[in-house]
């Protein structure tokens, strides 16, 4: 990516600042830096209202210049040097992402603008995101492309004695040799997320989970609660494989569902159902549509057909969304949900659930 889309951005943000009222903005989420930069390596951004932004880090000096190099870079060794940087930006109004900052990182930072208001700006960094330009849209146009080939791998793979571990694998070989990153970033504070997702069949989808989502399988054991089993995928039960692939950082989310065999008229009329309330949804998908519309249509249709009631999980698992952004992270906005009244625009990118 080109510094000036850099230099673009950050100058997107200092027009924020000066909106909001505020004089700087330290940033140190990986994704943040990754997109105001082109390096997650620094440990610190700090952006200015106006004037130059700056990057500080302790190591990886040589790699930061290399993938930043039109910001300055200040290495620092402890808090002194820290607080020397930080008085070359005076500010009474600090813009922090605190979504994700941890209270002893703050406890670090704060006395380097110990006279300062802090705010937090996390869900208007995200806000800036949601609409992509054309090398984030074609990155993710890619990952779609290489996606198109999982269907014939599942068909290849689903056999009389595998095992829902033993396809999650398959699938992850096929991701990490395609160009997978691996790691699936979230800002949901206790989920961890890893691989590239979940593959799991019949009522092990069911099993709880704190995981925002349908589905989040039961996993290998307590510890990592997540994914795929040992258990021998039985002729008949619905296989839900729900993943996440990430190029050069660009998440692309995506369900498929297969079977051994033939599925029962149960699964088969859901599934149909389904397929019918995601024609609302993409009906619905136009610049101008508030998020909460897309829900209600979506919902609307669903208890229309019948599965009003269990539409997007069942009892204390459902959940009150249709869709999400994705991007940097795995769940950006913009979020189809209730009582959400932005409007969608053009460039968004979705993944519909």
């Amino acid at each position: 990516m080109t510094t000036d889309r850099h230099a673009q951005r950050l100058a997107t943000l200092q027009a924020l600042l000066t909106e909001r009222g505020l004089d700087l903005a330290v940033l140190h989420y990986a994704t943040d830096l990754y997109y105001y930069t082109g390096s997650t390596q620094p440990l610190y951004l700090l952006v200015p209202r106006a004037g130059q932004a700056c990057l500080l880090a302790r190591k990886a000096l040589a790699r930061i210049a290399e993938e930043a190099p039109a910001l300055p870079l200040h290495p620092f060794a402890g808090s002194k040097e820290l607080a020397a940087v930080f008085a070359q930006y005076p500010a009474a109004r600090v813009g922090l992402t605190l979504d994700t900052l941890s209270a002893a990182t703050f406890q670090r930072l704060r006395p380097c603008f110990a006279e300062a208001e802090t705010v937090d700006i996390a869900a208007d960094v995200r806000a800036l995101r949601m609409v992509k330009d054309e090398e984030e849209i074609a990155t993710l146009a890619r990952a779609g492309n290489i996606l198109s080939g999982l269907p014939a791998l599942v068909r290849a793979h689903v056999t009389r004695r595998v095992t829902e571990l033993e396809l999650s694998a398959a699938l992850e070989f096929f991701f990490r040799t395609a160009g997978h990153d691996l790691l699936i970033r979230s800002r949901r504070e206790g989920v961890e997320m890893s691989a590239c997702g979940i593959c799991v069949a019949g009522t092990r989808t069911l099993a709880g989970s704190k995981f925002e989502g349908i589905a989040g399988g039961v996993g290998l054991s307590p510890a990592v609660p997540y994914g795929a089993t040992r258990t021998v995928i039985a002729p008949g039960e619905p296989i839900l494989i729900d993943i996440a692939f990430v190029l050069e950082g660009y998440h692309l989310d995506q369900t498929r569902m297969a079977c051994l065999g033939q599925p029962s008229r149960t699964v088969t009329d859901a599934y149909a159902a389904m397929l019918d309330v995601q024609e609302h949804v993409f009906d619905a998908l136009r610049p101008g549509t508030p998020w909460e519309d897309v829900y209600t249509r979506a919902a609307d249709r669903a208890a229309e057909l019948g599965y009003g009631d269990v539409f997007m999980g069942q009892g204390r698992e459902q959940v009150r969304f249709v869709g999400h952004g994705v991007g940097l992270e795995l769940d950006e906005p913009p979020v189809l949900a209730p009582k959400l009244r932005a409007p969608l625009a053009a460039d968004m990118t979705l993944a519909i659930e």
